[in-house]
């Protein structure tokens, strides 16, 4: 089973890059808990791919580099590098024009092959430096 979960969460990683909801929608289930959701973001994965295209908007060019992926029973851990250009606001910040890599995790519970938690640590500070957000 962990293989079977490693795979569907490095799947659910490439469609997070790719924007692809369908495949969402096939590897999480709806009610999904996103233990770390964005400001005002709805519940559930309606609410996390709101996010998303929100993020995708902002970042158009975003790209994705998983360099890890380990699980063990119903938990799947992920390490990644995002990339992209920083072409509309985000977080309240007008676009920078600035190009940003940012390196995070994921840790997923899995449940019947279908996400059902997540939680999801990137590097904030290395963010915010790279977008001119004064981080003191």
């Amino acid at each position: 089973m962990p293989s079977e979960n490693n795979e569907i969460a490095e799947r659910f990683e490439m469609a997070f890059a790719a924007n692809d909801f369908s495949a969402m929608d096939e590897l999480c289930d709806p009610d999904v808990v996103d233990h770390n959701p964005a400001p005002d973001q709805k519940p559930g994965l309606a609410g996390y791919k709101e996010n998303l295209a929100q993020t995708q908007a902002a970042f158009s060019d975003l790209q994705m580099s998983v360099h890890h992926v380990i699980g063990e029973g119903d938990l799947v851990a992920t390490h990644w590098t995002l990339s992209g250009t920083h072409q509309e606001e985000f977080l309240g910040v007008p676009a920078t024009g600035r190009r940003v890599s940012v390196e995070g995790m994921n840790v997923y519970r899995l449940a019947g092959g279908r996400i059902t938690e997540m939680w999801t640590q990137l590097d904030g500070v290395s963010l915010r430096e790279q977008l001119g957000i004064p981080t003191g």
